[in-house]
C-alpha cells in the first residue's frame, strides 16, 4: 500500500517575472502528485468543427452574466495579458498555436479583487458569498454523422476551488447533462502547463446527436477554507474530431518512482537527474508512466516498455509492464516490474513507450539522469536545453526579509554532506549575502541541523553555480529525508534571487521569513510549486580548494555550452588546466601561462557535465560545466 506523508502547508508558485504570491493554507499528501502532460492527438487527425477565436466570440455562442472574457490582439488587455487577479501567480497568456490571433479566460482570481492583494469581494464579481459561476456555451453543432466524437483544445488552469468543467445539452441548450470535469488531477493551488491540450471522448449518448451544444463550465460554487472560486481558465483552439479507433498515449514517464511508489525507505520518489553512485545502488531506477485510452476500443495487452542506455546508446537495461486490459476513456499507471541498478558513472538515457495489441506504440519519451561520484541534484532537464533552468526566478533576499529556499532529498546510503550549490538568479545583485543550510525533513516538519559561513556574490556569480562548503561535513543517513537549503539576508532592496529548476517530479520548499508570501506569518514553511535549483553534495573537500565552486577567482561562460568556452581567471600566474568527465577520466590537459582568457573547445565529446580544475603551485581552483 502506498505511503502517505502529509504536510501543512502553502502552495506557492513562483511569477514568471520572478516574483512569490500569496496563497491559501492546504492540507497536501503524497498523493497530490499531478498528471501534467499534454495529450497529442495525432497529425492525420482532421477536425470536422473548430474554432479560435481569431474573430472575438462567436455571435451564435452565448456567454454568461459572469463572462467569459475575450482577448483579442487589440483588445484592452490584448493576447499579451494572462490573469490579472492578485493571487493567480500567472501574468502570462495560454500558450495555444493560435493564442495571438485571441484566446478566452475566465478570470474569478481578478473578478473577485480587482487584482489587489488584499482586496477580497471589491472586484466586478465577488466570488462571495456563494461563488460565481461562468458558462461559455457553442451554437448547436450537428454530430449525427459521427458514432464517436472527441473534443479537443488548448487548456491553461490554475485551481483554487473553482472547477474546470464541460457540459452537453442535446435539447436546444435547455439543460445541460454528463457534466465532466476537465483537470480532475490538478489540486487546489496548481496548475497545467501554458501549452496543454486537452482530449476528452463526448459520451455515446451525445456523438451522434443532430443538435449539441458544448458548454464551458466554470463552477466557483465549491467552497473551502471559507472561500469561493478563484485562479482562472483560459481555453482556445476548440476542435471537434472523429475519435480514432485505437488510440493510447504514454503521459508523465518517471523514474524515480513518484507515481506507483515501490518506495524503499518512505521517500517521494523524485527523478534525481544527478544521482550519486551511492545513492543509486540504494535507489535502484524505477521507470513507470500513465497510459491514457482515447480511442473508441477498448484496448487489450497495453505494456509500459523501459529502456536504459549509456551516452553511447548501449542498452543496459530493457523491461516491460505486465499487460492489461484498457477500457475506452480509461487511464492507469504502469511500471516495468524489475528496477535498473547503474554498475558505472556517466550519463544514463532512459526511454519509455507504451503500446497495444491495436496500437504498436506511442511516443517515447527520453529521460537522461547523471550518475556521480558526489553530486545529488534534480535540475538537469532533457526537454530543453539540457540545463533543467526554467527562465523565471524566486527572491530568496529582499528588502522584506531573508526566505529560506530548499529542495528536498530522500537518503538511501548513509554518507557527509560537504556543500550546497545553488544557481544564481540574473536578477541577483553583487554583494548580496547567503548562507547555505541542511534541515533534516520538509517543511513544517524541518528540523535545522548545519549551516555555513555566510557568502558574498560575485559579478561572476550572476547568473551561474555557485557551491559553498558547510562549516564541517555534516552526517546524513539511509531511510531519512533531508532538504539542502539557501538562506537570503533583508536588504533595502531585493538582491538575491534563486533559479527556478525544470523538474516536476521532485519537491521544493519555501520558508516566509517577514515577507507575507502567504497567510502563515513569520517563519512559515510553504510548498513551492515551481522547483529551487539547489543541489546537496557530499565527499571530502580538498582544503587547497578555494570555496570549491564557488571561489571569486574562476569564471567559466557560457555555461552550459555547446561546445567552446571560455575560462577567465583574476589569478595571472601559470597553471595546468585539467577537464575530466563524471567518470573521472581526463579529457583534456595543458599548461596556461595565465596572461588572459583562455578558450577550450569540447565540440568532439559527449553531451554531460565535466569538471575543469586550474591547478597552481598553491591551490586549485574547480567549477563545473554542462556541454550540451
Amino acid at each position: 500500500m502506498r505511503k502517505i506523508y502529509t504536510i501543512l502547508c502553502l502552495v506557492l508558485m513562483a511569477q514568471l517575472s520572478f516574483g512569490q504570491v500569496s496563497a491559501e493554507h492546504v492540507l497536501t499528501s503524497k498523493n497530490n502528485k499531478e498528471h501534467t502532460s499534454a495529450v497529442k492527438v495525432p497529425k492525420s487527425v482532421t477536425p470536422f468543427w473548430s474554432e479560435d477565436f481569431s474573430n472575438g466570440i462567436p455571435a451564435t455562442w452565448t456567454n454568461s452574466t459572469v463572462p467569459w472574457e475575450y482577448r483579442g490582439p487589440t483588445t484592452t488587455p490584448n493576447v499579451t495579458i494572462g490573469s490579472r487577479g492578485a493571487y493567480a501567480s500567472a501574468q502570462a497568456p495560454i500558450q495555444s498555436p493560435t493564442a495571438q490571433n485571441g484566446f478566452m479566460i475566465f478570470d474569478s482570481d481578478y473578478y473577485d479583487n480587482y487584482g489587489v492583494a488584499g482586496g477580497f469581494g471589491t472586484g466586478p464579481y465577488p466570488s462571495n458569498p456563494s461563488g460565481h459561476v461562468g458558462t461559455l456555451t457553442t451554437e448547436s453543432i450537428d454530430l449525427s454523422s459521427y458514432s464517436a466524437v472527441s473534443l479537443v483544445f488548448n487548456s491553461y488552469y490554475r485551481e483554487y476551488t473553482g472547477i474546470a468543467k464541460v457540459a452537453f445539452s442535446i435539447d436546444g441548450g435547455v439543460t445541460f447533462i454528463d457534466e465532466m470535469e476537465v483537470h480532475p488531477d490538478i489540486d487546489v493551488n496548481d496548475a497545467t502547463t501554458e501549452d496543454y491540450q486537452v482530449m476528452i471522448n463526448l459520451p455515446s449518448n451525445i456523438a451522434g446527436q443532430p443538435s449539441v451544444h458544448i458548454q464551458f463550465f466554470y463552477d466557483g460554487t465549491v467552497l473551502y477554507n471559507n472561500y469561493y472560486g478563484y485562479y482562472f481558465w483560459m481555453i482556445d483552439d476548440i476542435q471537434l474530431i472523429e475519435t480514432p479507433a485505437n488510440l493510447i498515449v504514454c503521459q508523465d514517464e518517471m523514474f524515480g518512482g513518484w507515481w506507483l511508489g515501490y518506495q524503499l525507505t518512505g521517500d517521494l520518489g523524485c527523478n534525481y537527474t544527478f544521482n550519486p553512485m551511492d545513492q543509486a545502488l540504494g535507489n535502484p531506477y524505477r521507470l513507470e508512466g500513465v497510459v491514457r485510452n482515447l480511442g473508441a476500443n477498448s484496448q487489450n495487452n497495453v505494456m509500459l516498455h523501459g529502456e536504459v542506455a549509456d551516452e553511447f546508446g548501449n542498452v543496459l537495461f530493457s523491461d516491460a509492464s505486465n499487460p492489461i486490459t484498457l477500457n475506452t476513456a480509461s487511464t492507469d499507471t504502469l511500471a516495468t516490474p524489475n528496477f535498473y541498478t547503474p554498475t558505472n558513472m556517466g550519463l544514463h538515457n532512459v526511454s519509455v513507450w507504451a503500446s497495444s495489441d491495436s496500437f504498436p506504440t506511442t511516443d517515447t519519451a527520453v529521460m537522461s539522469t547523471i550518475v556521480t561520484d558526489s553530486v545529488y541534484g534534480i535540475d538537469y532537464d532533457w526537454n530543453t536545453d539540457g540545463s533543467g533552468l526554467g527562465s523565471s526566478a524566486w527572491r530568496i533576499g529582499r528588502s522584506c526579509g531573508g526566505q529560506v529556499a530548499t529542495t528536498a532529498y530522500d537518503i538511501y546510503a548513509d554518507d557527509d554532506v560537504t556543500s550546497i550549490s545553488f544557481h544564481v538568479g540574473s536578477e541577483s545583485v553583487a554583494g548580496a549575502q547567503m548562507t547555505v543550510e541542511l534541515y533534516e525533513g520538509f517543511g513544517t516538519n524541518s528540523i535545522y541541523l548545519a549551516e555555513s559561513d555566510p557568502y558574498q556574490l560575485t559579478n561572476a556569480d550572476i547568473g551561474a553555480w555557485v557551491t559553498i562548503p558547510l562549516l564541517s561535513p555534516y552526517p546524513v543517513f539511509k531511510g531519512t529525508s533531508y532538504m539542502a537549503a539557501v538562506r537570503g539576508f533583508a536588504h533595502p532592496t531585493d538582491t538575491f534571487t534563486l533559479t527556478v529548476a525544470v523538474n516536476t517530479a521532485s519537491s521544493s520548499y519555501i520558508q516566509d521569513n517577514g515577507c507575507d508570501i502567504g497567510s502563515g506569518g513569520f517563519g512559515a514553511w510553504y510548498t513551492a510549486t515551481d522547483k529551487m535549483a539547489i543541489r546537496m553534495n557530499f565527499g571530502a573537500l580538498p582544503s587547497n580548494i578555494e570555496d570549491s565552486e564557488g571561489n571569486i577567482d574562476l569564471n567559466i561562460y557560457p555555461n552550459p555550452t555547446n561546445g567552446l568556452f571560455v575560462i577567465s581567471t583574476q589569478d595571472k600566474n601559470p597553471c595546468m588546466v585539467s577537464i575530466t568527465n563524471v567518470l573521472g577520466q581526463e579529457v583534456i590537459s595543458l599548461n596556461h601561462d595565465g596572461t588572459g582568457p583562455l578558450t577550450i573547445n569540447l565540440d568532439d565529446y559527449e553531451s554531460g557535465v565535466y569538471t575543469v580544475k586550474l591547478l597552481y603551485k598553491d591551490k586549485i581552483l574547480t567549477k563545473s560545466i554542462v556541454l550540451e
